[in-house]
């Protein structure tokens, strides 16, 4: 009852600024057009195939070598990782959950990875983010900042996820859903990535309107109301801290910014982990077992851990 007066609330204030409605959902749009889709969609549909087609082991092999004697991880486990740093968000997050759905990864193994596994893409970083700042900042500071502290988190997530035993781990018998190889059509690929892009772009047009309504709150500190833009949407944050902010203010807010996700991220992993059609996964959990909550927490402390990196190394360089 609440929820859906909030919700009638809501509709009357969008009747009544139907101009800031139009002007966040056009940008929305555009965005999700010009940056999420060519960024996203070729990756998604080779990645479906690959997993499809069962070539993860033999691909997957060097990164195992490197990533299990340090990180409780499979082969499965490496594949999300990889995507889920190539493909940027939310990419990470849907493979993982896939991969818990089909029994390739056990509950522990898809909770740890949820932690470390969703990432703006570096083609972002340095196509997208890096044109913002350059020449004020060397392009490593910008990925070492993003990237570093995954490291950190991925040694904290291991004490929390797999306290106290050997390096190893557990066989994905967790799960009721036994997975065989099977051939996928380009067709089917596509098909899937389509229903994620449209997804990912409904979130960025209703977040685009929310941060639009931000826009025009004169009453709120700008300070507060930019931190809070760059939480809502992280491509519109970062923009708006670029031109807003003195450096190196706008470079923490930024960094915070993508490794954090926004809550437009937030609600685009909630959407891809979900089940597709709960019917066809019977006493199964919604969220295949991980956490968004969790997901949450590992989020924020990233882009803390980010923006603070940032700090001390603008400011050690400075010295």
């Amino acid at each position: 009852m609440k929820k859906s007066v909030c919700l009638g609330f809501i509709l009357i204030l969008m009747l009544f600024r139907a101009g800031y409605v139009t002007e966040g959902a056009r940008y929305g749009l555009l965005l999700w057009y010009n940056s999420v889709v060519p960024a996203l969609f070729p990756f998604m549909v080779l990645s479906g195939m690959i997993v499809a087609g069962g070539g993860i082991s033999a691909l997957m092999t060097p990164f195992y070598l490197i990533l299990h004697p340090l990180f409780p991880v499979t082969k499965e486990g490496c594949y999300v990782l990889v995507s889920g740093l190539l493909c940027g968000y939310p990419m990470g997050a849907k493979t993982c959950a896939d991969f818990l759905r089909e029994g390739r990864l056990s509950q522990r193994e898809g909770n740890f990875l949820m932690a470390v596994c969703n990432h703006p893409s570096p083609m972002f970083l340095l196509g997208y983010v890096y044109p913002f700042f350059a020449p004020d900042i060397p392009v490593s500071r910008l990925l070492l900042s993003v990237y570093i502290p995954v490291l950190l988190l991925a040694f904290l997530a291991r004490a929390v996820y797999f306290p106290y035993k050997p390096l190893k781990t557990d066989a994905p018998a967790e799960m009721s859903v036994s997975f065989e190889p099977h051939g996928s059509s380009m067709d089917e690929s596509i098909l899937s990535a389509v229903e994620v892009l449209c997804k990912i772009g409904g979130y960025l047009m209703l977040f685009s309107i929310f941060i639009v309504f931000l826009r025009h709150m004169a009453w709120i500190p700008a300070r507060v109301r930019m931190l809070l833009i760059a939480s809502m949407e992280m491509t519109t944050g970062i923009r708006e801290a670029a031109s807003s902010l003195n450096f190196p203010a706008s470079g923490m807010l930024s960094v915070f910014a993508l490794a954090f996700g926004g809550f437009s991220g937030l609600f685009q992993t909630r959407s891809v982990i979900a089940l597709r059609d709960s019917r066809e996964r019977k006493g199964m959990k919604k969220n295949a077992g991980l956490s968004v909550r969790q997901y949450f927490f590992w989020k924020l402390l990233h882009g803390i851990l980010s923006a603070g990196l940032f700090y001390l190394m603008t400011y050690g360089l400075m010295l």
